[in-house]
């Protein structure tokens, strides 16, 4: 069955030593699906994955399983710039019976061979060896230095369909996500943009996950859930307006920072003004102009999420 839906790529909670917070994780992980979310989507950019060790990803992962969180909401981000340490974590979280993984290609050598990603994927998936473990690729080429283009996915689906599923786009690059869902109608195309969701569903998208969801998924939820309901039109622009708002502004400074200022100040828990180096907390976040209009945006979204 293709997988598709609304997934919040998460922030990850950490202590003033910055080991992850394992029961603020949690909480907010269900708040999110209590809130619309179909998954988390834990350890991605958002998730400051790539500051964090091997070992903390393991234990927070299993933690949330311990106290409760199905494995099948969970969608972790694997993929890492070592293959063996990627088919490392891999393997740990298919203990877990965790089903789906969204995995980067091997970072920081910069454009890469087409047949070098190929590689680096077929020896994840070789080495695990396992047809029900699925793979959503992550393509982010601002981010990564590398591109998942056409060709990767085209051979990467020949190669293996029963464990290559699906993508997700970050390349904000709307033309490019819709040729990918019309050239492979069995893969799953996600969203990486809230701003996005909207049209990409409608040309045969199948979601989204997305950094902004962590403060605004019940309306990127609605999106996903109404896009091609036309009876439904109305209501969705005006979603889709005020979803989009919200992005532009989120992401008017550093995204994970600001986010994780509002969620100290929503929650009034002083655990999520601390981030991992080199990125630093938003300070005076109160008198932060950006940070007051976002949440008259949330109050708005409130309002308008109670028609649902």
């Amino acid at each position: 069955m293709k997988l598709s839906g609304t997934y919040c790529a998460s922030l990850t909670p950490l202590n003033k030593d910055f080991s992850i917070n394992h029961e603020v994780f949690f909480d907010h992980c269900n708040k999110l699906l209590d809130d619309g979310a179909d998954g988390i989507a834990i350890f991605g950019t958002t998730g400051e994955s790539n500051l964090l060790s091997l070992e903390a990803k393991m234990e927070a992962t299993q933690s949330l399983i311990d106290m409760g969180l199905s494995p099948s909401k969970l969608l972790p981000g694997t993929g890492l710039a070592s293959m063996n340490e990627s088919i490392k974590l891999s393997t740990y979280m298919k203990s877990l019976q965790i089903t789906y993984v969204l995995m980067l290609p091997s970072f920081y050598y910069n454009d890469p061979s087409d047949q070098g990603v190929v590689d680096y994927y077929s020896n994840i998936v070789e080495s695990i060896n396992d047809k029900k473990f699925k793979v959503l690729l992550y393509h982010i080429p601002q981010v990564s230095g590398v591109s998942i283009n056409l060709n990767i996915i085209e051979n990467l689906i020949r190669k293996y369909p029963d464990n290559i599923v699906g993508i997700k786009d970050s390349s904000n690059d709307l033309n490019n996500m819709i040729e990918t869902a019309r050239n492979f109608p069995d893969f799953s195309v996600f969203s990486g943009s809230d701003s996005l969701a909207l049209p990409l569903m409608q040309k045969g998208g199948a979601g989204a996950i997305t950094a902004t969801a962590n403060v605004s998924v019940s309306l990127l939820s609605y999106i996903v859930k109404n896009a091609n309901e036309k009876s439904k039109n109305k209501i969705l622009e005006e979603v889709h307006i005020l979803q989009d708002i919200i992005r532009k502004v989120v992401f008017s400074q550093e995204q994970i920072s600001f986010m994780k200022a509002i969620m100290q100040i929503m929650s009034q828990n002083n655990i999520w003004e601390n981030i991992m180096p080199p990125l630093i907390s938003l300070k005076e976040i109160k008198s932060n102009k950006n940070i007051q209009e976002a949440l008259k945006l949330l109050e708005q979204m409130k309002k308008l999420s109670a028609n649902f």
